[in-house]
């Protein structure tokens, strides 16, 4: 079966999965490379951004509240319910044709498709170096977002407030995941 974005971006999701169930109990207080997060912030980041584009892509039925302070596992579970809601909202017929109004503005669902899996990716790459893991990320839609995270960083604002840190360059060779986090301004080590 050939890979579609919305298939694409499912792969991406259960990598993530993977690394959230992965979490140590001492890992959730963390740091991450995602400044002022810790790994609890940011798995409740990504879970919160699953549930608001589920919303917005018209998920049925729409997702129950979240827990103020959920317990890892239960944070743990709560990840691959949202996530599952997103895929299937993505899924659904004319999902990425509509235009739909995302966190970003009004955007077309196949754009706001893009912005989870950008989400995903590289968060997920945050989650990995947090709590010592790969990130095993399919090369081809790591570098197909990058394409899109060239263009989305070309018209995002900088500086202070900004939702990206300045792009920082990656170091020869490097694979292409850590070439994304690089752009989006996550310190590589060589």
């Amino acid at each position: 079966m050939p890979t579609t974005p919305v298939t694409a971006f499912a792969e991406v999701v259960d990598t993530v999965a993977h690394l959230v169930e992965a979490v140590e109990e001492e890992q959730w207080s963390a740091p991450t490379p995602c400044t002022g997060w810790d790994v609890r912030e940011l798995v409740e980041h990504l879970v919160t951004g699953q549930r608001a584009f589920a919303a917005v892509m018209g998920a049925e039925p729409p997702l129950p509240a979240l827990d103020a302070d959920p317990a890892p596992e239960a944070l743990q579970e709560v990840f691959r319910t949202s996530a599952a809601a997103l895929v299937a909202a993505f899924q659904g017929p004319g999902a990425l044709e509509r235009t739909v109004q995302a966190p970003v503005g009004e955007v077309p669902g196949a754009v706001a498709l893009s912005l989870q899996t950008l989400e995903h990716l590289v968060h997920g790459w945050d989650l990995a170096q947090a709590i010592g893991q790969k990130a095993l990320f399919d090369d081809a839609t790591v570098e197909r977002e990058t394409g899109f995270a060239r263009g989305l960083m070309a018209q995002v604002p900088s500086g202070p407030g900004a939702p990206f840190a300045p792009s920082r360059t990656a170091p020869e060779g490097a694979p292409a995941l850590d070439r994304l986090a690089a752009l989006l301004g996550r310190g590589i080590s060589a």
